[in-house]
């Protein structure tokens, strides 16, 4: 193997490294986000459950009030993050109901 050939390896592990990382930092972002507006998104979703706002009506209303606390708290949350957290509220709600 000559010299390139193992820089080229050297600089494609490193690559492959800091890839690694960075999904590994931005998986605990999300963690600590998640655990941070759950309760939240539970309440908002609690809330309105009871309404007789269309099912899109109410994940609307529920992205808007996530948003709006995410400011408050003074943190930035994507579309892709309140979406997961709408949905792991719903998932919660669906699942703690008396039968």
């Amino acid at each position: 193997m000559g010299i390139i050939e193992w820089l080229k390896a050297l600089f494609n592990k490193l690559i492959a490294s800091f890839n690694d990382f960075i999904k590994e930092v931005f998986n605990q972002e999300a963690k600590i986000l998640i655990a941070e507006f759950k309760e939240f998104a539970i309440e908002v979703i609690k809330k309105l459950a009871v309404t007789d706002l269309t099912n899109e009506a109410k994940r609307l209303e529920a992205i808007k009030e996530i948003k709006e606390e995410a400011i408050r708290r003074g943190k930035e949350l994507s579309d892709s993050m309140i979406n997961l957290l709408i949905e792991l509220a719903v998932t919660w709600f669906k699942n703690n109901q008396p039968e």
